[in-house]
């Protein structure tokens, strides 16, 4: 079974705080696209330290507010970085971009709707 895009159980224990969630949302969809184009520039430059460190960072940020997809796709691309392995490394930023687009599509919604 396919993950959500937000993890609804997450959801819901914040759902007595919206206006957090909603500052959290506005921070993720403001700060990351920047980070996204870092991990582009890291990979082409095969700075695999680089790559590594904002992977990983990443990924604390989507496991903060319950992006799991997104957080798979950084803890994957942090590993083929680790390995020196490019080529895994370029496989993971598509799905990493795929994955954040759904992301930021949910998060709009979401701040629309509240």
């Amino acid at each position: 079974m396919e993950k959500e895009v937000v993890n609804s159980k997450f959801l819901e224990s914040m759902a007595n705080r919206r206006p957090f969630m909603k500052r959290m949302f506005t921070v993720f969809i403001s700060q990351e696209p920047k980070r996204i184009q870092e991990i582009k520039d890291a990979l082409k430059s095969r700075d695999v330290e680089q790559l590594r460190h904002l992977a990983h960072s990443l990924k604390g940020g989507a496991a903060t507010i319950g992006v799991e997809r997104v957080r798979e796709c950084c803890l994957k691309l942090e590993e083929a970085s680790k390995a020196g392995d490019m080529e895994e490394a370029m496989v993971q930023l598509g799905k990493l971009e795929h994955e954040m687009r759904h992301a930021y599509a949910f998060m709009f919604n979401y701040l629309a709707e509240h």
